[in-house]
């Protein structure tokens, strides 16, 4: 992987136009995992005033984070060395991550399934004039980029767009604001502000500033930078892509190198089915071996959660679902 590539969205809404991002999707998410996205509509001054909303939040007093702090629904405040990513299956984290963030997810819908997840429940807010409209104003302007994302993703595989945006019916979705403090002096190896993984679930779009830190592992194992491109949004698949699409598309390791002169600040926005979503190859997609398992989306997201952070291992938040059906399987990593 020589370079991260570069693709435009604009034109995508008509079914030429369509077709014809649908085949760079297919070269880079086959290749790279990762791709530059330009001509996704998304307005400047939407993504502008989300940073500044970003940057009023991480500049509060810490109690006034700690007021919102993440909670049995993981939703709020995520404190900085309190999130270590012993679920990747890239490299086995020794330390906590050194980053702060917020986490907002959508609301909870109604279940078809009768299931209730872990997942459900309110969103918590800090007390910051505006900051609810802005999260707001970018989610509505990301939703339909994402769905068209997923859209283009179904044609580049061959496979029925109907088929897979039917698991988005509603979809999960994440927007996290986090902080990455510079990196201290005397920081020991194995130090990271994000320690190397893979997305645990579909598509990621982010949006970042540019103190740089952010690094993308190429097909030969080299780490190489994957600065901000003006206008574009940095998108990358995640382990359920490897999955749908027979293993022909890539789920990318990345990390983050925490800078040692200023902050960085990145917004990432996670679009991924809905957590009652069974998870399996697409149809029109080549088959992966004959004894892989279907799993739900939500038994996989709450095995990741579990592991990953310290709030859960409290033993009071433990992935618990109530369901009249039984939960499914879920693999550690399901891209392998």
């Amino acid at each position: 992987m020589a370079a991260i590539p570069h693709l435009d969205m604009a034109g995508a809404g008509t079914p030429a136009g369509l077709r014809r991002f649908a085949a760079g999707m297919a070269a880079a998410y086959r290749d790279v995992g990762f791709a530059y996205v330009a001509g996704h509509g998304i307005p400047e001054g939407v993504v502008g005033a989300l940073f500044d909303a970003s940057r009023r939040f991480h500049a509060l007093p810490q109690a006034a984070k700690d007021a919102v702090a993440i909670d049995r629904h993981h939703r709020g405040y995520i404190a900085s060395g309190t999130a270590t990513d012993r679920a990747s299956s890239v490299e086995a984290a020794t330390r906590p991550n050194l980053s702060e963030s917020f986490i907002k997810l959508s609301d909870p819908p109604p279940r078809r399934s009768g299931t209730v997840w872990p997942l459900d429940g309110p969103n918590r807010w800090p007390d910051l004039p505006g900051f609810r409209e802005v999260v707001a104003a970018f989610e509505a302007a990301a939703e339909p980029v994402a769905r068209r994302l997923v859209q283009a993703m179904a044609v580049g595989l061959g496979a029925d767009p109907a088929q897979l945006l039917a698991l988005f019916d509603p979809p999960t979705v994440w927007l996290r604001l986090l902080r990455y403090p510079p990196r201290p002096a005397d920081a020991p190896a194995g130090q990271y502000g994000s320690a190397p993984h893979t997305d645990f679930g579909c598509l990621t779009l982010l949006a970042q500033d540019d103190a740089g830190g952010l690094e993308v592992r190429a097909a030969d194992g080299a780490w190489i930078a994957a600065p901000p491109v003006e206008g574009a949004l940095l998108v990358n698949t995640g382990d359920l892509v490897p999955v749908w699409s027979g293993g022909r598309w890539r789920s990318t390791p990345h990390r983050v190198v925490n800078p040692r002169a200023r902050d960085r600040y990145s917004i990432a926005y996670f679009y991924d089915p809905g957590l009652d979503a069974v998870i399996a190859p697409l149809d029109g997609a080549a088959r992966i071996a004959s004894d892989s398992a279907s799993f739900r989306f939500g038994d996989h997201v709450m095995a990741q959660l579990d592991s990953t952070y310290a709030y859960r291992r409290d033993g009071a938040a433990k992935h618990s679902v109530r369901s009249g059906t039984g939960p499914g399987k879920a693999p550690a990593s399901p891209a392998g």
